[in-house]
């Protein structure tokens, strides 16, 4: 239960400072950051990550299936990615690169916190 309180605050502290840094980085005046949708990448890498979490905290650590479930969802969440993006440069075109642009930074520093803590998570097993 601790452990999940300090996952729940880092996890909020990572989304707080990544919304910080997409903003700062969106009142830059040139065309590779300058867009008004700097938070969308933020709310849909917080939902994707716990979600993928949860799923990923179900069932044994130690097991050959943990591996291929974490596999198949950092897949997954890839083709997620390239399909929001996709979709978001239909509808946007104007500030499509913008908006890639922060969505890379966005996975970056998701994944980053993410493989960090599957490697806590999986340590804990030993």
């Amino acid at each position: 239960m601790q452990d999940q309180k300090k996952y729940y605050i880092k996890f909020i502290t990572v989304c707080l400072g990544a919304l910080i840094l997409s903003y700062g980085l969106s009142q830059i005046p040139n065309r590779y950051f300058s867009t008004s949708h700097f938070w969308i990448p933020t709310v849909f890498f917080a939902l994707s990550t716990i979600g993928i979490n949860a799923l990923l905290t179900k069932g044994e650590k130690n097991s050959k299936e943990f591996v291929f479930k974490t596999l198949a969802m950092s897949m997954a969440r890839l083709l997620a990615c390239m399909i929001f993006v996709f979709i978001y440069s239909l509808i946007n075109k104007p500030q499509a690169l913008a908006f890639t642009c922060h969505f890379m930074i966005q996975y970056l520093v998701f994944t980053v916190f993410e493989i960090s803590f599957l490697l806590k998570y999986i340590k804990q097993a030993d």
